[in-house]
């Protein structure tokens, strides 16, 4: 049995370079790719405020569901990538702000991206439930 794969382009030079997707959907589930603040250029959204840069990044991952017929409700997963912890408490408002209803799994992870400018990176991943069921 072939399943359909469904592709959300990632508007920014690095899918050419790494042959990537923002969103792959394959029946009932969507995959988020790693998401940083950026403008459809490739320029940093936000400054150096990471509430901002978080809220950037919340808004292209709601933008790729919405692509494939999804939102934020059916995001089951959450994966948050923050440089520093001390970002912790501004990341966590921002994605509490999208997220208090569905509360989906959620992980944390201290990590360094390709520019220090960036201060968090999300991915998500999203079951489409039929009202059939």
């Amino acid at each position: 049995m072939v399943t359909e794969r469904q592709k959300v382009p990632a508007l920014t030079a690095w899918a050419d370079q790494l042959a990537y997707s923002r969103a792959v959907k394959v029946g009932t589930q969507v995959f988020v790719s790693g998401t940083l603040p950026v403008d459809s250029q490739g320029q940093l959204v936000g400054g150096n405020d990471v509430y901002l840069q978080t809220r950037q990044v919340l808004r292209l991952i709601l933008s790729a569901l919405v692509e494939v017929g999804a939102s934020e409700k059916e995001v089951v997963r959450l994966r948050v990538y923050l440089r520093d912890y001390a970002d912790f408490a501004d990341i966590a408002r921002a994605q509490f702000e999208m997220f208090e209803a569905v509360r989906p799994a959620c992980t944390f992870v201290l990590t360094s991206f390709v520019s220090p400018d960036f201060r968090v990176q999300m991915d998500a991943d999203a079951i489409l439930v039929s009202d059939a069921f």
